[in-house]
């Protein structure tokens, strides 16, 4: 079997031992994966063949092939520009890909004038496809290297003059400014990492900083209809703890019963789908959708 030739998207190869091999639009790539646990179940050789190893010990790229300038990956609907970086991503994170859909499928009906907010935004596959949908984006990171590639990702899918704010921004102050211009987002969506600096070096805790940012969102969510989309990746913040943090303030804030809660939440894993029915952890999404009677 060709690894090579299925197609420019993304594949899940194997994974074990601590880590995964997958195609990146057909080029393979040798990562780590805390979560990778039990054995591999594909031959020693297809392991060999990868053509970029991350070595966690260096912290470091071996490239046994040249990284093409213009590698990138179809992610059904929308291409994304992928390069290596000192911490073993790529620019891309491909367990997002039921997130994608379904911000797709659920796009909101407002037209022109509805908005979203993507925070920890890093390279913009989520603010594409709110893009694409007709909305208007404000694409928050801390860091510009992943607005720069944010800028370039928009470029590549024919969105570079789309309505699309592009802030090297801590997601905190920026959403608590949101909060007192009394603005107001049809979607937002927020994968914050485990921990992290913000652009002046204040230190970022998911299990400290999470819940007043959250708090936040919930206040700029339009009355008349939202989406809300949460993910995370770390042991100290489970899923859970975000849709009891949600259904303590949305009852109150949006006037409805906790049974409407109920129905407009969606929580589980994320996961990436190997062969053989193999499936690997990719931590929890939460995911709210309301729309108002009165709308």
């Amino acid at each position: 079997m060709n690894e090579r030739s299925n197609g420019p998207g993304y594949r899940l190869l194997d994974f074990g031992h601590g880590r995964k091999l997958e195609s990146f639009g057909g080029r393979i790539l040798d990562r780590p994966s805390p979560a990778a646990e039990g054995q591999r179940k594909h031959r020693p050789d297809l392991w060999a063949a990868a053509d970029s190893v991350f070595h966690v010990d260096s912290r470091d790229w071996e490239h046994r092939t040249p990284w093409p300038a213009d590698q990138r990956v179809d992610c059904d609907g929308f291409q994304m520009p992928i390069a290596p970086t000192p911490f073993g991503h790529v620019g891309v994170f491909p367990e997002q890909a039921a997130n994608w859909r379904w911000l797709r499928q659920t796009a909101a009906r407002t037209g022109g004038d509805a908005s979203g907010m993507n925070l920890f935004a890093y390279t913009g596959a989520s603010s594409i496809v709110m893009a694409a949908t007709g909305m208007k984006v404000a694409h928050v990171d801390a860091a510009k290297p992943n607005v720069t590639a944010a800028r370039a990702a928009a470029q590549l899918n024919g969105l570079a003059d789309h309505p699309i704010r592009y802030l090297v921004d801590d997601a905190a102050k920026f959403t608590a400014r949101e909060v007192r211009r009394g603005n107001r987002y049809q979607t937002i969506v927020l994968d914050p990492p485990a921990y992290g600096h913000g652009p002046s070096g204040k230190a970022w805790r998911l299990e400290r900083d999470l819940w007043p940012l959250l708090q936040d969102c919930v206040s700029l969510l339009s009355p008349n209809g939202f989406r809300l989309l949460i993910t995370g990746h770390s042991p100290q913040v489970a899923g859970e703890d975000v849709v009891d943090y949600l259904a303590s303030k949305m009852p109150k804030t949006f006037s409805f019963s906790p049974r409407r809660f109920d129905s407009i939440v969606d929580s589980g894993r994320l996961t990436l789908d190997g062969s053989g029915g193999r499936k690997l952890d990719a931590g929890f999404f939460v995911r709210v959708t309301f729309h108002s009677p009165d709308a």
